[in-house]
């Protein structure tokens, strides 16, 4: 029994022990309630406190930096305006610098002419100056030239009389002569075309032999004749024709012939054959290039003793020949 009462008052202790607890545990939370109660208040005031103070700080930071700012942004215009400057006078400087080089290449250009033109003038002053002297000495050559004439005795010069060059063709008696080499040498086209007539006759065995044929006859007195012989029927007349319708005529000998200054002297073979010949014969003189100072000797030669003259210029190398449809020798 005892033992039993012993247990409630054991559970009794324990109910007031946690009731005990429990109001501990109130107070403690009322308490910290009161105290954040307290502290929140005094945060509020510290903060309220503070907020002017910070307000009044950004107030003057900001009004620093508005000064900065339009500082900044005046020391900008004037760096623009400065650039602006800056490059304003890069462009003048530009434009005088075209204008310098343009300048520069124009007075290159006018001294390189105005040298250009002094050497021609140098150039002209000696071409003038050795053409004075060319001309210096002339006169005095000429005038050296005259007073010696003025020593000479006078003398009389024959002057040749040509008639008045109108030509006619050459229709009678012919004399053909060849200059070359400053030699001339006469051709006996006469004697050679009476060969080629005795040699048609005497070879012309039937007609088929006389069609084109190439004849040659001589030499005679040095010279040779080639001809082309053909042969034609006249069935009107029932006759057939023979006729050269070329002829060329070839020196024997690469020299032929007698120097013109022995053949217009006296008994000379040129004499000779002159010495037979008819009034109204032509001589022709069949002339090659290096002969021309010879061909006027012999004309006027030809001249003095009356004979018609007819001139043949050659080309060198050109044999002397004719055709059917060859031109006559023209006499003045």
């Amino acid at each position: 029994m005892p033992r039993l009462k012993h247990v409630e008052d054991l559970s009794a202790g324990q109910d007031s022990f946690l009731d005990v607890i429990t109001n501990i545990v109130g107070i403690l939370i009322i308490l910290v309630m009161v105290v954040g109660a307290r502290v929140h208040k005094i945060s509020l005031d510290a903060v309220r406190e503070a907020v002017p103070d910070a307000n009044a700080a950004l107030d003057a930071e900001v009004g620093g930096l508005a000064s900065t700012l339009t500082s900044a942004e005046t020391e900008i215009q004037e760096l623009q305006a400065q650039a602006r400057m800056v490059a304003a006078a890069a462009d003048g400087a530009a434009s005088a610098r075209l204008q310098l080089a343009t300048a520069v290449s124009a007075a290159r250009i006018e001294v390189e002419q105005r040298k250009q033109a002094v050497d021609s003038a140098r150039v002209a002053f000696a071409e003038r100056s050795a053409k004075r002297r060319e001309l210096e000495a002339a006169l005095q050559k000429c005038t050296l030239e005259t007073e010696a004439i003025g020593y000479q005795k006078a003398t009389t010069a024959e002057v040749l009389a040509y008639p008045t060059p109108i030509g006619r063709t050459v229709n009678g008696e012919e004399l053909h002569f060849q200059l070359a080499g400053g030699r001339i040498a006469y051709i006996p086209i006469e004697e050679l075309f009476e060969l080629a007539k005795r040699n048609t006759q005497r070879r012309a065995s039937s007609i088929a032999e006389m069609s084109s044929r190439i004849e040659t006859v001589g030499p005679a007195q040095g010279f040779s004749l080639d001809y082309v012989i053909e042969a034609k029927i006249d069935q009107a007349r029932g006759q057939v024709l023979i006729r050269s319708r070329e002829w060329v005529v070839r020196p024997a000998d690469p020299v032929v012939g007698e120097p013109v200054a022995e053949a217009l002297a006296p008994r000379s073979r040129f004499r000779g054959v002159l010495g037979g010949v008819k009034p109204d014969t032509t001589v022709t003189l069949w002339c090659y290039p290096d002969s021309f100072a010879a061909y006027r000797q012999v004309r006027e030669e030809l001249h003095r003793l009356g004979v018609p003259t007819a001139g043949r210029p050659l080309p060198d190398g050109a044999p002397i020949g004719g055709s059917t449809e060859g031109s006559k020798s023209v006499v003045q």
